[in-house]
């Protein structure tokens, strides 16, 4: 009786931890920050107007963003990649047709391990394909640190998350910065692409 015992509960033992297993899914699925993260910059553009492009938080001075676009201006936001205090969704920033791109000037200096999040949605009438670029010299912009730097919009707000590791000119940069360029339905007289929570990370060094 006792040896039945004993092995009624190792077969227990064995199809719980299964099932726990099971539950977690495949390690390859779970994204985690790098070790020591801290967030650089962030826009939630809550409390902007269209003259003030600098971020609600920045640990580094000469952070903005720019565009070229018609116009931009402000409507609903997402809670998508909230940051600080933020519990809720505020404001979005909307980059109006017809629209070539928005640029975020981010020095990365004492900083490596960067990551650039944000939220994004579209108007029906807006582009549904955009292209993410880089520059580490101030003019020229790349996409070396990406298999591919094109991507999806949806008419939903989605978090979209781009790594840039892959290129060590990222790293202890004051000339760094993003353009995520307009590629279809983007000449138009409407249609839009909204950002929201942007923001930017990186471990210091």
């Amino acid at each position: 009786m006792k040896k039945y015992t004993l092995r009624l509960l190792a077969i227990l033992s064995i199809s719980i931890a299964s099932c726990v297993k099971d539950r977690l899914g495949p390690a390859s699925t779970i994204i985690k920050a790098p070790t020591g993260d801290t967030l650089m910059y962030y826009w939630n553009f809550n409390s902007e107007d269209s003259s003030q492009h600098t971020p609600d938080f920045g640990i580094i001075a000469g952070a903005r963003f720019d565009y070229d676009a018609s116009y931009i201006d402000f409507t609903v936001g997402s809670s998508l990649n909230i940051k600080g205090t933020d519990t809720a969704a505020g404001q979005s920033l909307r980059v109006r047709n017809p629209s070539t791109s928005v640029t975020f000037h981010m020095p990365t200096t004492n900083f490596d391990s960067i990551r650039l999040s944000f939220a994004e949605q579209r108007s029906g009438s807006g582009s549904d394909q955009n292209a993410i670029y880089y520059t580490v010299d101030g003019t020229n912009f790349i996409s070396t640190a990406f298999a591919n730097n094109v991507y999806t919009v949806s008419t939903d707000f989605e978090l979209h998350t781009f790594d840039f590791t892959a290129d060590t000119n990222v790293k202890h940069n004051p000339k760094f910065a993003v353009k995520i360029v307009f590629t279809t339905n983007n000449t138009g007289i409407s249609g839009n692409d909204r950002f929201d929570n942007v923001s930017l990370s990186g471990v210091r060094k």
